[in-house]
């Protein structure tokens, strides 16, 4: 699996270095000491495979340039029926991108970034968005079925863990996971109810925020539900919608990441 091109500043870690399955499985089982429901953490530590691994490793602690973090988990439908939005998507994750890092709060805001067709992929390992370079077509590449329940257990196990680890490191953080999606899942193992159990134990702490934008369905509120998103907005297929999303989505982290935020539910 793919990790960040990324532009690494003088002085910091050239890599993100992977972690065991012991030690991850030690992060989620802080967590709960921590606040998270035994329950999410034992579907988490269940859910670490090869890819989950990747996901929950990130920047060194010694190479943040901020006292406290925002964490941003995107995740990218990539599933077949994405290919004729495909150069929308990355053009407007892009321009994300080049929000965040222009704001004030970039130094302290980090993202990770999953894609899902047959499989959840990491494109984007836990880094500060100045790091990373803008999403290719190479990497957005969409084809197959759709996955979301197994993209979206990922990549919130990382979002614990990585989170878990900056936390027992000093370094406090507000967490967020964004999902983009054009459809319901036909491809998981993991079913609704894990995702929808790991949903609500993170939003049970008042760290997490989970948003979801989707667009070709007639019931996007009730997919949301099905996974325990209270923040749902539907959007256009066009350009111009996803890039207005996208935008949304730049504006709230930064809320977010100053604590102005509104709540969980009002992230559109």
């Amino acid at each position: 699996m793919s990790q960040s091109n990324r532009t690494i500043p003088p002085g910091a870690s050239s890599a993100l270095v992977p972690t065991s399955r012991a030690q991850a499985s030690a992060l989620l089982r802080g967590a709960v000491a921590a606040g998270l429901a035994p329950g999410a953490a034992d579907l988490m530590v269940a859910n670490l495979d090869e890819t989950v691994l990747l996901g929950c490793v990130g920047t060194a602690v010694e190479d943040l340039d901020a006292s406290d973090a925002t964490l941003v988990s995107v995740v990218l439908d990539m599933s077949g029926s994405m290919s004729s939005h495909q150069k929308a998507v990355i053009e407007a994750y892009n321009a994300m991108l080049t929000a965040l890092s222009g704001s004030k709060a970039a130094a302290s805001i980090l993202v990770s970034t999953w894609a899902f067709s047959d499989t959840p992929t990491l494109l984007r390992g836990w880094q500060p968005v100045g790091w990373h370079q803008p999403l290719g077509r190479g990497e957005y590449a969409p084809d197959g079925c759709t996955a979301l329940y197994d993209a979206l257990l990922g990549c919130m196990t990382g979002l614990v863990a990585y989170g878990q680890e900056l936390y027992d490191n000093g370094v406090p953080s507000r967490r967020i996971v964004f999902v983009l999606s054009d459809g319901g899942d036909n491809r998981s193992r993991s079913r609704a109810l894990d995702v929808k159990t790991a949903s609500r134990a993170l939003l049970a702490q008042e760290a997490y925020t989970l948003a979801y934008a989707g667009f070709g369905s007639s019931d996007l509120s009730a997919l949301a539900a099905d996974v325990g998103f209270p923040s749902v907005v539907t959007t256009g297929a066009s350009e111009s919608e996803l890039r207005r999303i996208f935008r949304q989505v730049s504006a709230s982290v930064v809320r977010v990441s100053q604590g102005t935020a509104a709540g969980a539910s009002s992230f559109f």
